[in-house]
C-alpha cells in the first residue's frame, strides 16, 4: 500500500483517504501502517513533523494526535483570516440589526458585518432548508476551509449554465467551484454548514453566541423575516430535530440544558468588599445600568491602554508543544524576587499566595490585614484565609513591563503552586490570557508586553497535584490522609514528579544550514556568552552529508585482530524487500559521497546489511558483523564507571551536552583491515574506510581515543562516555572558557559534533540514562513512566520483564529486593499455574506510586562523612547510603539483595554484618573516599571491630578492616525517606536487641574442686552454654557470686541491654536485692562488683528459682568441677583468680607515665580520640592492626599469631630475662628481637631496645 499526499491536497483529506484504504487492507500491522503514512505526508508539514516526533504505537493513537494537530492549525488559520478581514472591514455596529429578507426573496446587500456572514439564495426555485440558523464569528470562506476536510461534508452539484449566466460573472463561489455568486452569498453552503453544526461538532468553536438567527437574518428587536415561519422541506427530519430556543420569545429548549458552572476558587473580598452587604450591593442589577455608578467599577484606562490592540496569531504558537491542555504557569518578580510556579486562573477572582511562599520571601512576620470571608472550592469546602498582604508584582521585562500592587489572600495549605493570580490582578493591568498559546499579553507605554507560560513547569505542577486528588477519591471523608499526602509532596522536595527533564531550548543558527540549541533557563547574559562562543567555533559542527576530516591517525586508527585458526566467513546474500533495497541504495550512495566506504571485488569476510526502523519512520542501516566479532578477541580496555561519572557531573549549574557526529565513523580503519568490514548489496560489494558501528571493540577504541585526547580535561571540566560528552561548570564565564578548551582540542584532532543532538548552557539534562542537575541525580522519567504505565502481568514472562525494569531503577528504590520478593516467588513457580495474587498487586501498586515521584539522589562532597543505614528481614537485606546537608539527610545510593539458601538462616547479627559487606562490595568507591558511619542498634562494633571471633564474622571483619568505618547507635531520623526505609525493612519476626535475654547461673564448690555453670538464652531462642573451671578454692557463697558475675559478663559481650538473670542461691539473690544485709567483707566486695556490672545494662530483673528450674546451669557447674567430657558442644572456660581481684599492696605511685598503646586502647575500647585531628587520623590508621582480646591489647603479626602489646617496664623485663636469664644465650640484637616476637610480645621500639 503506497499513498502520497497530493500537492494541493490537505492533510485532513489525505488522512481520510488513507483511512479508507487501510480499512480495506487486512494483511498489515500498525508498524507498517505508521511507516507508510509518515512517508506519504508532505515534507516540511507540521503533521509530518508531529508524526516523526511523537512515538505512536498504533494507527489509532497517530490519528488522535493528527486530529489535535490539524485542529490547532485550523484554529490558527481561522484566527489569521479573521484578523485580516477585520483590518479590511469598517467597524461593526452591533446596535443596528441587518435588514430581513423581502417578499420577492431578493437579497439586499449589507456590508460591514464581518462577524455574521449572510447567504442570499442562489436562484428562484431554491428553498431554504431550515427556519433558524446559527450565527458564527467568522466568514463563510473560513468555515468552508474548515468544513471541507470533514468526512461528513457534502459537495454540491455543479452550477448549471443557466444559473451561471443568470448570476454575476465577476463573483466566484468556492463551494460550487463556479461563477455566478460569491461564496458568502451561497444559500446551499449556508444550509450545509447548518446541517453540520446540528449533526457534528466540527464548527462549534466558531459560534459567536448561544443565539439563533431566523431565516439567515437577525430577528432582534422582535422583527422577523418573511421566512421565519416556513417549514422545512424534509418534514420528518425537521420533526426529529430539536427546535432551538429563540431569545425573542424566551421559550426554553429542554433538550439543551446548560451545565452547572464549576468554579475553581470563590469568595474573598471581590470588587464589592469583604462583607455580605457590600457583595449584595455589588451584585445589584441597578449598579450595572446606572451610568452614575458605572464609572466606580470601571477601570480608568490611560489613552495608550484604550487605543492599543492586543491580538494572538499563529506566530504565538512558536515554542508551544502541540497538542496540549496545559495551564499558564509564569515566573514573575514579587517584591523584587523572582518567583516561579505562578498559576494564571481566569476562573477565580481571588489572588492567592501560599504561606510557604511567604516564608521563602522572608515575609512570614509581615503584618496581615484581617479577612472575614472564607474561600470556597469547587467541592464546597471552605478555607479561612490567614489574612491579606499587599505585594508589588512586576509583569514582563523592561521596557515593556508593568508594576502593579496586588492584594494577595494568604492561605496555609499545601499546593504545587506558589501563587495563583485570578481575574482581579489581570483586570488591573488590562491583561488578556490565551491558554492555547500559553501567553498573557498586556498593554504598556512602550507597546504590548508578553508573558510566556512555562509549559514544562505546568506539567510538573499538574503531575504533583494528581496524588492529592487520588487520595481524596480513595479516602472520602478522611481529610487528614489526603492532606498529609499533599503536604509530603510539597515539603519533601527530594521527590519530584515525572516530567520532561530538559528545559525549553532555542535554536542557534551557526550558518551553512547548521543549527544547534541552547537553554532558556539560565541568565541571559551567560547564554549570550555561550552563543557567541558557539558562533566563533562553528567549524566544530558538521553539516549533513559533509566529508569528515576524521581523527588524526597518530591519535587513533582501528585495527581488527582475529584469533588464530579462525577461518573467514562470507555470508550469503539475503533477500530484501523493495522498500529496504531502496533505503540501502540511498545509504550506500551517501556513504560513497562522503568517502566512508569503497567498492571491493574479492573479500574474504562478507556480511549482510540489516535495516532497523527508527521511531521517525526512516530506516537505519547496520551491518551484521556477528561472524567477524566471534573471531575477534575482546580488548581489555575498560569503559568508565557510569556511577562515578554521574556523581562527578551532578551538582554543577551549567551543563552542555555534546554528541559526536557519526562518532565511530570519525576514526579511520587500518588499510590492511578495511576488507574485513565488507558487506554485500544489490549494487555491489563494499568495505568501510572508517570504523563502522557494530564491531566488537569499536566502543572501547573510541573511549580510548577520547581518554587520550581529553586527558587533562576529563574529570575536571568534562566527562565523556564513548561519544556522549558533557562539559560542566559552576558559572557562566567559566563555562565559556571550558567550552573553548574542549573545542580547541576537537579542532586539533579533527573531531566534529552533531549540531542537532548537542545542547548547550542547560541547567539539567539527560546523560547516560539519568537526569543530572545542580540539585542531584534523578531517575530517567521514561524508565519510571514505563513501570507506571504497566498493567498487571498475566504471565511469568511479563513478571520477568517487570523485575528487569525495576532492577534498572534499584539505586533509586528503597528496599527494592524486599518489595519484589512476591514477584520472585511467582517466577520460581514456573511449573505451576500462574497466579498473580493480592499481595503481588499491592506491591505492584506501591512501586508504581513510589516511581510516580522518584527521589533525587544527592552527590557526596569530597571529604564529608557518609551514613549507612542497614535493614534486614527474613528474606532480604538492604542498605541506604546517605549524606547530611544542613541538618537534613539525603539519599546517595540504595542497595538491596535477596538472601539465598543458607543466608536466610544467618543469625540477625550476621545478617546485619552481611548487609554492610554487601554495601561495601557494591559501593566500594564511596567507602574508599569517605569515612562511613554505620547507624544500627546491633552490637556490630564488638562483632566486627575485634578479631577474636570465628567463621564468617572473622572473614568479614578482615574485609572491612581496610575502610574507615565507625558504628553509631540509631537515634532519630532526619529524613522521612530514611524513616520509611527502616520501617519497611524491619522484619515482623525479628525481635529487637532491646528484648530480654535470659541468664541462668549456678556455682558448685566442694573438696574435689569448684565449677560454675551459665546458660544464656537469646530473644530468638538460641541457647549458649558455658562451663567455667575455677583455679582457686572459694567458698560456696563466693562460687555462687562468681557464677552470677560470669553470667553478667558473658551476656554483656552480646550487646544485650535488658536481661533476666536467675539463680538458685537465695542468699545471693536477696543480698543483691537488698533484702538481706551483707556483713562479710569478701561478699561485700563481690556485691559491689555485681552492682557495677548491673549499671552497664538498661534493665536487669533478678529472680530466685528452685534448683529444679536451674538444672542446666547446675549440670554445667558439676561438669566444670569434674573436668570430664570436654568434647561436648559446651564452651569450657577457666577463672584463674577471684573476680574482685587480689589485695593490693600498700604502695604509693609517685609518677605514672602513659604507655605507647594507651591512645589506641582508648579508641578501641571506648571510641575516644585525641583532639588533635592529625593524631586522631593516625590513631585510626594504626588501630586497624590492633584488637582487644580478653582485656589485652594485641597486634596483628605478619606470619605469627596475635602479639601481646607490652609497656616499658614489661619490655625491660622481657629483654633481660630472654637475653641473660636462666634460658638466655646472649644472642645478638636481631636474634633477640625475633625471639621475643616468636614468644608473642610486641612494642614499637623492640629492635632498637634489643
Amino acid at each position: 500500500m503506497r499513498l502520497k499526499q497530493g500537492e494541493r491536497e490537505s492533510a485532513r483529506k489525505f488522512l481520510n483517504r488513507f483511512a479508507e484504504e487501510a480499512n480495506q487492507t487486512t494483511d498489515y500491522n500498525d508498524g507498517i501502517i505508521l511507516a507508510v503514512i509518515r512517508q506519504g505526508l508532505k515534507q516540511g508539514g507540521a503533521l509530518r513533523w508531529r508524526a516523526v516526533e511523537e512515538d505512536c504505537k498504533t494507527f489509532a493513537e497517530f490519528r488522535a494526535t493528527a486530529d489535535k494537530t490539524l485542529q490547532a492549525e485550523e484554529d490558527a488559520m481561522v484566527a489569521g483570516k479573521l484578523a485580516e478581514e477585520a483590518e479590511l472591514s469598517p467597524p461593526i455596529r452591533r446596535d443596528t440589526p441587518p435588514r430581513p429578507y423581502g417578499r420577492n426573496r431578493s437579497f439586499r446587500k449589507y456590508k460591514g458585518l464581518v462577524a455574521q456572514p449572510r447567504f442570499p439564495p442562489t436562484g428562484k426555485d431554491y428553498r431554504q432548508e431550515y427556519t433558524n440558523y446559527h450565527v458564527f464569528s467568522v466568514s463563510a470562506d473560513a468555515l468552508l476551509r474548515v468544513a471541507q476536510d470533514d468526512p461528513e461534508f457534502k459537495r454540491p452539484e455543479p452550477l448549471s449554465r443557466e444559473e451561471t449566466n443568470r448570476g454575476d460573472r465577476n463573483k466566484y463561489c468556492r463551494y460550487h467551484s463556479g461563477y455566478g455568486h460569491a461564496t458568502s452569498e451561497c444559500i446551499k453552503l449556508k444550509d450545509e454548514i447548518e446541517r453540520m453544526i446540528r449533526n457534528t461538532r466540527v464548527l462549534e468553536r466558531y459560534l459567536e453566541a448561544p443565539q439563533w438567527n431566523g431565516g439567515g437574518r437577525g430577528n432582534r428587536g422582535g422583527r422577523q423575516g418573511n421566512n421565519a415561519g416556513r417549514r422545512p422541506r424534509d418534514q420528518e427530519r425537521q420533526a426529529d430535530r430539536p427546535r432551538p430556543r429563540s431569545p425573542q420569545n424566551g421559550n426554553q429548549d429542554k433538550s439543551r440544558t446548560s451545565p452547572t458552572p464549576v468554579l475553581y476558587i470563590a469568595g474573598g473580598p471581590a470588587a464589592g468588599g469583604d462583607s455580605e452587604k457590600a457583595r449584595k450591593r455589588y451584585a445589584c442589577p441597578r449598579n450595572l445600568n446606572n451610568p452614575s455608578r458605572r464609572e466606580v467599577f470601571q477601570i480608568r484606562e490611560s489613552n495608550y491602554v484604550a487605543n492599543m490592540r492586543i491580538t494572538f496569531g499563529p506566530e504565538d504558537y512558536e515554542g508551544v508543544h502541540l497538542p496540549h491542555d496545559d495551564a499558564i504557569v509564569l515566573m514573575l518578580r514579587v517584591n523584587g524576587t523572582r518567583v516561579g510556579r505562578i498559576l494564571i486562573d481566569t476562573g477565580s477572582y481571588a489572588d492567592v499566595i501560599y504561606y510557604e511562599t511567604l516564608k521563602k520571601l522572608h515575609l512570614q512576620d509581615h503584618p496581615l490585614k484581617p479577612m472575614a470571608t472564607p474561600l470556597t472550592g469547587f467541592t464546597g469546602d471552605q478555607l479561612m484565609p490567614m489574612g491579606i498582604i499587599d505585594l508589588t508584582v512586576t509583569f514582563g521585562e523592561s521596557p515593556r513591563n508593568v508594576v502593579s500592587r496586588v492584594s494577595f489572600i494568604v492561605v496555609n495549605t499545601p499546593s504545587p503552586y506558589n501563587i495563583i493570580l485570578g481575574r482581579k490582578a489581570l483586570n488591573d493591568i488590562g491583561a488578556i490570557a490565551s491558554t492555547p498559546h500559553l501567553k498573557v499579553k498586556f498593554p504598556t507605554r512602550n507597546g504590548v508586553g508578553t508573558l510566556r507560560g512555562e509549559q514544562q513547569v505546568a506539567r510538573v505542577c499538574y503531575q504533583a497535584s494528581i496524588p492529592k486528588q487520588v487520595a481524596q477519591i480513595e479516602h472520602v471523608g478522611e481529610q487528614s490522609k489526603s492532606y498529609d499526602q499533599a503536604e509530603d509532596i510539597l515539603v519533601h522536595q527530594q521527590a519530584r514528579p515525572i516530567g520532561r527533564p530538559m528545559e525549553d531550548t532555542k535554536e542557534v543558527d551557526l550558518g551553512d544550514g547548521k543549527v544547534t540549541k541552547i537553554g532558556t533557563v539560565l541568565p541571559k547574559e551567560d547564554r549570550d556568552l555561550v552563543r557567541a562562543c558557539l558562533l566563533r567555533n562553528h567549524d566544530i559542527f558538521a553539516c549533513e552529508g559533509e566529508i569528515m576530516p576524521g581523527i588524526d591517525k597518530e591519535i587513533a586508527e582501528h585495527q581488527i585482530t582475529t584469533k588464530q585458526g579462525m577461518r573467514p566467513v562470507a555470508q550469503k546474500k539475503r533477500k530484501q524487500s523493495w522498500e529496504k533495497r531502496k533505503a540501502i541504495k540511498a545509504e550506500v550512495e551517501k556513504l560513497l559521497k562522503i568517502g566512508a566506504i569503497r567498492e571491493i571485488k574479492y573479500p574474504e569476510w562478507l556480511a549482510n546489511p540489516v535495516l532497523v526502523l527508527k521511531p521517525n519512520g526512516q530506516w537505519r542501516m547496520c551491518i551484521d558483523y556477528t561472524d567477524l566479532n566471534k573471531a575477534c578477541p575482546k580488548t581489555p580496555f575498560p569503559l568508565p564507571s557510569i556511577d562515578a561519572m554521574i556523581d562527578s557531573t551532578a551538582g554543577f549549574r551549567y551543563l552542555s551536552f555534546m554528541d559526536a557526529y557519526s562518532g565511530y565513523n570519525q576514526i579511520r580503519m587500518s588499510p590492511a583491515d578495511e576488507e574485513k568490514t565488507s558487506f554485500v548489496t544489490e549494487e555491489g560489494l563494499y568495505c568501510y574506510k572508517v570504523m563502522p558501528f557494530g564491531l566488537k571493540n569499536a566502543g572501547a577504541k573510541y573511549q580510548k581515543m577520547v581518554s587520550k585526547v581529553f586527558k587533562k580535561e576529563l574529570g575536571e571540566i568534562m566527562e565523556a562516555y564513548i561519544d556522549d560528552m558533557v562539559v560542566k561548570s559552576c558559572n557562566g564565564p567559566d563555562h565559556v572558557s571550558h567550552l573553548e578548551k574542549v573545542f580547541a582540542k576537537m579542532r586539533q584532532v579533527g573531531m566534529r559534533l552533531n549540531p542537532k543532538k548537542s545542547f548547550f548552557c542547560l541547567s539539567s539534562g539527560k546523560f547516560l540514562g539519568f537526569i543530572i542537575s545542580e540539585r542531584g541525580i534523578e531517575a530517567h522519567p521514561d524508565k519510571c513512566q514505563a513501570v507506571v504505565n504497566l498493567k498487571s502481568p498475566k504471565s511469568i514472562k511479563e513478571v520477568q520483564g517487570l523485575t528487569g525494569r525495576i532492577a534498572t531503577l534499584s539505586s533509586f528504590i528503597s528496599q527494592s529486593a524486599m518489595l519484589c520478593k512476591p514477584f520472585f516467588d511467582v517466577i520460581k513457580k514456573k511449573t505451576q499455574e500462574f497466579v498473580w495474587g493480592p499481595e503481588c498487586q499491592e506491591v505492584f501498586e506501591k512501586i508504581k506510586e513510589y516511581l510516580s515521584t522518584p527521589p533525587i539522589i544527592s552527590r557526596p562532597v569530597k571529604g564529608e562523612p557518609l551514613y549507612l543505614y542497614i535493614s534486614t528481614n527474613d528474606d532480604a537485606i538492604s542498605a541506604a547510603l546517605v549524606r547530611e546537608e544542613y541538618g537534613v539527610q539525603k539519599p546517595v545510593y540504595f542497595v538491596s539483595r535477596i538472601l539465598r539458601d543458607a543466608e536466610t538462616r544467618y543469625p540477625m547479627i550476621e545478617k546485619s554484618a552481611f548487609a554492610i559487606v554487601t554495601a561495601v562490595r557494591k559501593l566500594r568507591p564511596y567507602f574508599q573516599a569517605h569515612s562511613i558511619r554505620v547507624v544500627t542498634n546491633m552490637p556490630l562494633r564488638k562483632a566486627l571491630g575485634q578479631f577474636n571471633v570465628a567463621g564468617r564474622l572473622l572473614q568479614w571483619a578482615i574485609e572491612l578492616s581496610e575502610f574507615d568505618i565507625t558504628y553509631l547507635s540509631r537515634t532519630a531520623y532526619k529524613s522521612q525517606a530514611l524513616a520509611d526505609f527502616i520501617v519497611q525493612g524491619t522484619s515482623g519476626s525479628f525481635t529487637p536487641v532491646e528484648a530480654v535475654w535470659e541468664v541462668y547461673a549456678d556455682g558448685a564448690s566442694s573438696g574435689k574442686g569448684t565449677g560454675l555453670g551459665v546458660e544464656i538464652i537469646s530473644p530468638e531462642g538460641d541457647r549458649f552454654k558455658y562451663a567455667l573451671q575455677v583455679n582457686f578454692n572459694p567458698s560456696h557463697n563466693v562460687a555462687e557470686y562468681e557464677a552470677f558475675i560470669a553470667g553478667l559478663q558473658l551476656t554483656a559481650t552480646t550487646g544485650a541491654k535488658s536481661i533476666k538473670i536467675r539463680s538458685d542461691s537465695q542468699l545471693i539473690v536477696n543480698q543483691i536485692l537488698k533484702e538481706y544485709k551483707t556483713q562479710d567483707e569478701t561478699l561485700i566486695k563481690y556485691l559491689r562488683k555485681v552492682e557495677q556490672l548491673i549499671d552497664g545494662f538498661d534493665s536487669v530483673l533478678i529472680e530466685h528459682v528452685p534448683r529444679g528450674q536451674n538444672e542446666t546451669a547446675d549440670a554445667l557447674s558439676k561438669l566444670a568441677k569434674s573436668g570430664l567430657d570436654k568434647e561436648r558442644p559446651i564452651t569450657v572456660l577457666e577463672i584463674p583468680s577471684p573476680s574482685i581481684g587480689l589485695p593490693e599492696p600498700a604502695i604509693f605511685q609517685l609518677h605514672h607515665e602513659e604507655e605507647w598503646y594507651s591512645p589506641i586502647w582508648l579508641y578501641l575500647a571506648e571510641g575516644i580520640l585525641s583532639g588533635d585531628k592529625n593524631l586522631a587520623r593516625k590513631i585510626k590508621r594504626w588501630s586497624l592492626e590492633f584488637s582487644i582480646i580478653e582485656d589485652e591489647q594485641c597486634k596483628k603479626g605478619y606470619h605469627h599469631p596475635w602479639l601481646t602489646c607490652v609497656g616499658k617496664a614489661k619490655a625491660a623485663e622481657l629483654l633481660s630475662e630472654t637475653h641473660q636469664g636462666i634460658c638466655g644465650s646472649h644472642q645478638g640484637p636481631r636474634t633477640l628481637g625475633k625471639r621475643i616476637m616468636r614468644q608473642g610480645y610486641y612494642w614499637p621500639t623492640l629492635r632498637k631496645d634489643a
